[in-house]
This record gives structure tokens, sequence and C-alpha cells, in this order.
């Protein structure tokens, strides 16, 4: 009877959660179309529908009775908290740093409900992070030197951290209302109306080119899929439960699989057009339009996703994976083609010509709906398609509760000046140097995104380290660029690897293991945002057309031999000149593509000069070992006596 009343319960939240979830997604589509409410309102309308969907979801995931009553009280006290906004946000805008005992409450009250909720979405680190900068602005007042501040009263920092209207209620929390929300929702949309069978069968095609089969098909399908969806744990799970056994099969070890599709996925929050909500932060942070930001974007990710399709090249040639050749559906890539490439170019098109993110992804959502239901085989069931946007509602609200916590972090570090004490420390460090200063950063963005998502790593270097990055004279967007690719890439590095983890659980897989893998074959990503800063080519940025040509050859060059020497071969293995003249080259093309602004070394075109003719050796050094070893391989085995 018990287990009876536990299932009725079960399908009542089921639909509790696709209820919710479906009016939050309908009422951002009508938001971008009609005004109802003024730009407050509007966030906390989100606001209240993020947090009854995660304490929803958290009541259909409850164990117990009283966990169960716990996550009904949290949704009943989010209504309550978020409708007293609502029905007094001309008060609450009139007395701004000096609540009323009722303000102050429901001050507390949001604060602790949006902890909550993320700690719930996201695990306890960043919440405990949240919870540190509050006591600081509660408490630093008492401590010594350079971390005092001046003393706050308790309703001054509620009103700025919540109830005032800023902190939840900030520049983070509308990013995610106006912009991320319906993005998310537009790449949930990929599974339900059988765009993945595209993906899987376009990412057949480079496994016939190059060596390791399917392992190529999870970098191409991943690549694709994070065009439009923006999120590496996400992708790891549409891509992975059909990459990562196919590898297995073919003799790619567990770990090795599980790496090459956490390696790809973390590459969707590189891939434009769909960057993840960090690259819309980034946009809002720099004051451009995110179509800059966007095509700015470009070639770093063809780089990084080149130096991923290398990795995997060559680790299947170091362990002699010869995958069969896989037979390619091109009927069916032909007929899923539009689904993908229609959407995905009245998206690209709407955001340059300057159209805003939310109002793209709205004509993008309606367009792959309606192509959808044209072919019988991708028309999706009714049902399917309300759950899975309601599916993509939730985590829409992941992200924007995670988006608040932000808020309430970059409310503390400005109102208490922590910010600027902070990067001028990291300045003292660096002694103005700005190799310091950049790898000062890096350890950093690694460091919080330990456990933390993406979107609250770079927020909180962008707000702390990057401007005085930019006073050391780097391009703001390159410095934006740089502090967003290493909290992406903090997603494969151990000891809190969230994409790698992912993967290793889907193949079965040792998970240090796995991780130290994928860092391996993420290794231009470490190396990309360093070219970016001193290679403005990268993010599109004008310089002279002929350093600018020589950098597109020598970039994606220096990638190749800087990933064939740490695998230690090419076709073939390499023999240790082989290495030693891929290291060689490594350094004169990245010396090339990066020190043209140190003037006392003019020597960048002999430097090209040099790395070119070292690839050239390389390259035919190894035609040769591989027609060797063809011909050992094919050679006619000698005939036994008598036989």
């Amino acid at each position: 009877m018990e287990g009876e009343a536990r299932s009725r319960h079960s399908r009542i939240l089921d639909w509790l959660l696709v209820g919710v979830g479906f009016a939050m997604f309908a009422y951002h589509m009508i938001s971008t179309q009609y005004l109802f409410l003024g730009a407050y309102e509007h966030q906390n309308l989100h606001l209240a529908f993020a947090l009854v969907l995660l304490f929803l979801n958290g009541m259909y995931n409850a164990k117990t009775k009283w966990g169960l009553a716990v996550q009904a009280l949290l949704v009943f006290l989010s209504l309550v908290g978020t409708i007293y906004v609502h029905l007094n946000m001309q008060h609450l805008e009139e007395v701004i740093g000096y609540p009323e005992k009722v303000d102050l409450l429901v001050g507390i009250l949001l604060i602790v409900l949006v902890i909550e909720a993320t700690r719930q979405a996201w695990g306890i680190t960043l919440p405990i992070v949240a919870i540190v900068f509050i006591a600081y602005f509660v408490f630093g007042h008492l401590l010594p030197g350079q971390l005092h501040h001046r003393p706050f009263s308790l309703d001054y920092i509620v009103s700025y951290l919540s109830i005032g209207l800023s902190g939840i209620y900030g520049t983070f929390l509308s990013i995610s209302a106006n912009q991320v929300f319906l993005f998310v929702v537009f790449g949930a949309l990929l599974g339900v109306i059988r765009v993945n069978d595209f993906f899987f069968e376009a990412g057949k095609i480079p496994g016939r080119v190059m060596q390791g089969g399917p392992g190529q098909t999870a970098v191409v399908s991943s690549a694709l899929v994070g065009m439009v969806s923006g999120a590496a744990v996400a992708n790891v799970a549409i891509t992975g439960a059909f990459t990562i056994p196919f590898m297995k099969r073919v003799g790619y070890k567990p770990e090795h699989a599980g790496a090459i599709e956490a390696t790809a996925s973390t590459g969707g929050q590189l891939m434009p057009p769909v960057m993840g909500a960090a690259a819309f932060m980034m946009a809002s942070f720099l004051g451009v339009p995110y179509a800059e930001v966007m095509l700015a974007g470009v070639l770093p990710a063809v780089l990084y996703f080149w130096g991923v399709m290398l990795g995997v090249q060559f680790l299947a040639v170091r362990n002699g994976i010869r995958a069969p050749t896989e037979d390619i559906d091109y009927k069916l890539i032909l007929r899923r083609l539009p689904l993908f490439l229609l959407p995905l170019g009245v998206l690209i098109v709407m955001l340059m010509m300057h159209y805003s993110p939310s109002l793209a992804a709205f004509w993008a959502i309606w367009l792959s709906i309606g192509l959808s239901y044209i072919d019988p085989d991708t028309r999706p069931k009714l049902l399917d398609l309300v759950k899975c946007l309601a599916g993509g509602a939730l985590v829409g609200a992941q992200i924007g509760i995670s988006l608040a916590v932000v808020g309430l972090i970059a409310q503390t570090l400005i109102t208490t000046g922590l910010g600027n004490k902070i990067a001028g420390v990291v300045e003292v460090v660096s002694g103005g140097n700005l190799i310091i200063a950049l790898l000062a950063t890096m350890v950093i963005s690694i460091i919080l995104g330990c456990g933390v998502p993406t979107t609250a790593a770079y927020a909180l270097v962008a707000i702390v380290v990057v401007p005085m990055i930019i006073k050391l004279g780097v391009e703001p967007i390159s410095a934006h660029f740089f502090a967003f690719y290493f909290a992406v890439i903090s997603a494969l590095t151990p000891p809190v690897a969230l994409a790698a983890l992912a993967g290793a659980g889907i193949a079965g897989a040792n998970y240090f293991k796995t991780s130290l893998s994928a860092f391996k074959l993420a290794i231009s990503g470490f190396i990309i945002p360093y070219l970016i800063i001193f290679n403005p080519v990268l993010v599109l940025r004008q310089t002279d057309w002929l350093w600018a040509v020589g950098s597109l050859i020598a970039i994606p060059i220096g990638m190749t031999t800087l990933t064939a020497a740490i695998y230690g071969c090419g076709l073939t293995l390499f023999s240790w000149r082989e290495r030693a003249l891929a290291i060689f080259c490594t350094a004169m093309m990245v010396g090339y593509a990066s020190f043209r602004h140190v003037e006392e070394l003019p020597l960048e075109y002999p430097m090209l000069a040099l790395g070119c003719a070292a690839f050239t050796w390389l390259v035919a050094m190894q035609i040769r070992a591989h027609r060797q070893q063809a011909l050992t391989n094919t050679a006619p085995a000698a005939t036994p006596a008598g036989g």
C-alpha cells in the first residue's frame, strides 16, 4: 500500500513538474512578444518559477515523508517570498538600504531559498562559496589589515543582497531571464525532434577518413550538439550514451572512451552560436552585442576541436586501434539536415542583425517544432514535446538559480570593496608582469571551476581579476576570453572534473584515469587562451594582414605538432628525432604567433620559415615510415618447407 501511495505521489509530482516547467517556457516565449511586466517583475517571476521547479524536483526525488514535507514547505515559502516582492515592488525600491522588519524577513528568506536551491541543483561547493562571501559582508569589519571593511548593518546587507532589488535581483539573474533561458530550451529540443540522428550520422564521416572511427564520431557529434546546447555535462549525457559503448567495442579503453566524450562535450561551451550562459555574461561585461562575442569565439573553438580530433587520431595510432569503417546513411543526413541547419541559420542571422537573443531563440524554437512535424519520422507526440520543453525549463531553472547566487557574491565583492583588494593582491604578486598575472588568472579560474558552474567561475574572475589584466594592456575581449576558456576547461581538470566524471560514469571507468586522459586530450584548450592574449587575429581583431595570414598557417601547424609530440606519433610512432623535430616546430610556430610584440625579438618571419621547414621534414619522414610499415605488413609470409 505504501508503494502504491509513493507511486501515486510520483505521478502527481511528475505532472506538476511538467505543468510548471511548460508554464515557465510558455511565459518566457510570450514575454518576447509582449511586455506584461517591468524588468524587476520579470526577474522576480523568473526566480519564482526557478525556485518552485527546483523544489518540486526535490519533492519528486525525496526518499522519505520528512524529506517530502520539507521540500513542499520550500515550495510554499518560495511562493510567499516572490509574491511579496511582486506586490511590494514600488515600496522596496523606495526603501533600498533601509528595509522594514517584514522586508528584512523576506529578504533573509530569499537568500536562504536561493542558496538551498543552488545546493540541490549544483552540489555543496557554490553554496559554501556564497556563504563565505556573505559572512565576510557581515563580519568583515572585525578583520584586521587589508581585509577590513567598514561596518554595515544587517538591514543594509540584506537589502543589497536581495530585497533591495540588487544582489539576487541584478545583472546576472537578468541575463538568465532575458537571454539564456530560451537558448537552453532550444538545446533541449534536440532529442525529441530527432536531430541527434543527424549528429551521429554526420559524425561518422571523419571516422572514415581519420583513424579512430567512433572516437572521431564522438568529437564531431559533440561539437554539433554543442553548437545548440552549450552545456558540457548535458552534452556528455546526450551523445555519450551512444558513442562511449561503441568506442569500447572497437578497442578503446574505458577511460579513453570516457575522456574523448568528456573533452569533446566540454568544447560545446566554446562552440558558437550557443556558448552557454557565461558567454552571454561576457557580452554584458564588455557592453557589446552577443553576436560580437559569438563571432570572436569561432576561430578558437575550431582550433580546440582540431586539437581534440588530432588527439583522438594519435591516441588510436598509439594504441593500434583500427575501427571498422561505418556505413553512413546519407539519405538520413539529408532528411535531418534542415532540422539542424535552418533553425541554426535563423539564430545566427538574427543575432548578427542585433535582434535580442531571446527573440532569436523564440523563432528558432518555433521553426524547429514546425519543421519536425513535416517529416512523419521526426514528428513528436504532443505529450513528448511538452515534457521535453518542461525538461529544458528545469535545466534553465538550474542555470538561473546559479546566476542568482553569483549575483549575491558579486554584490559582496562590489559593496565591500573586496574585489578591488583581491585584484590589488594579484597585481602586487605579478609585479606588473603580464605572464605571471595570466598564470594567476588561469589558476584562479581552474580552482573556482572545481565543482562550481562555469558561469560562476567565469563571473568571479571577470569581476575581480580581468580588469587588472586589461590594465596591463590586453584587449578587453581577449582578457575575458582568457578567463572564459579556463572556466570552461575546469570541467576537465582534476580533482573535480564534472564532465570527466559524467564520461567515466557512462564508460564504467576509473574517474581519475579518465580525467587525466581528458586533460591530455584537451591540451589545446590550455594553449589557445594564451594565443588569444598575444594574437588578436584569433578573436578577429584588426592587425597586420601579412602576420594574420601567417598566424592562420602557424597556429594549426603548431597545434598539430604539439599534440603529436605529446602522444609520440603521427602516421606511425615517432623516433626520438621525430619527436624532437615536432617540439622544435611547435616552439617556432607558437613563437611566431605569440611574440611579435616583443621589439627585442624581430624574428617572427624567420621563425615561421624554420617552423614550416621542420614541419615539412617531419611529414616527409612520417610518410616514408608509414610506407615502410605498410610494405612490412603486406609482405607475404614465408611458405614453410613442404607446404
